[in-house]
């Protein structure tokens, strides 16, 4: 399900009252409606895809840059060079469930590294190409953010994708080199020359890059980051002796 791009937290609040209407949409035609990542281990789950772009002070597109690299602007492709650098811990807020890791990898829908593609469905970073959009190409292009689910907040999730990408612009950092085929075709050696490192392969993995990612640190008042982590690590205790099937059913039953 997709919807019309929005300004700000106007998007994470459509975002929510579409959950809330799903629910209820359902429950009156006897059904019940889920969110949770995965409901059963062997299928791809569900996930909830970020698109971002950027809009001028007059309100024109500003995103896409036909001399850029994958069609991004300067600002664009620093702000995904931000997002790929904190992507690792980016997932303790975007993939926030010990069932999302059941999803997030290599050939299920979603992703399993931290990179960015033009046309990458593999990329954590999707940049759509703009040779296949037709019509007006600045308008219609924006970047993908590919590694988050309805188990996050969307309002935590989308601030910080944001927060990361707004670090690579306040730092000039260098454009990602695109990975445009599957990162699982590349060698090590070429994966570490691009950049591209597997994303954490569990809810407790993706905690523990936040933590170690002081930028990510600075954005959270310390009483929050202590709640949500506390929160967070007893869920992974509560969860931690069930099998897949069963956490499945516990969090298809919470979301």
């Amino acid at each position: 399900m997709t919807y019309p791009p929005a300004e700000g937290l106007v998007a994470t609040d459509v975002a929510v009252i579409i959950r809330e209407i799903v629910r209820e949409v359902a429950r009156r035609l006897g059904y019940r409606a889920t969110f949770a990542p995965v409901v059963d281990p062997e299928d791809a789950g569900s996930g909830l895809h970020i698109h971002l772009s950027f809009i001028d002070e007059n309100g024109d597109p500003a995103t896409y840059d036909p001399d850029g690299r994958g069609g991004m602007s300067e600002r664009a492709a620093q702000f995904v060079a931000g997002i790929v650098t904190h992507l690792p811990g980016l997932c303790a807020f975007t993939a926030p469930s010990v069932v999302s890791y059941l999803r997030l990898g290599p050939h299920r829908s979603s992703s399993g590294f931290a990179c960015a593609g033009e046309a990458n469905r593999e990329a954590a970073v999707r940049i759509p190409s703009a040779s296949s959009m037709g019509g007006d190409s600045a308008a219609r292009y924006n970047l993908e953010y590919r590694p988050a689910d309805s188990a996050a907040c969307p309002h935590l999730a989308l601030t910080t994708v944001v927060l990361a990408g707004l670090s690579g612009i306040r730092e000039k950092l260098v454009p990602p080199e695109l990975v445009n085929r599957d990162p699982l075709e590349l060698s090590e050696e070429e994966r570490t020359r691009m950049g591209v490192r597997r994303l954490p392969r569990s809810l407790e993995d993706a905690l523990a890059a936040a933590e170690a990612d002081d930028e990510i640190r600075s954005w959270f008042h310390q009483d929050m980051w202590d709640c949500y982590f506390w929160v967070k690590r007893t869920e992974i205790e509560v969860l931690n002796y069930l099998k897949p099937e069963e956490q499945c059913q516990r969090y298809t039953g919470v979301y």
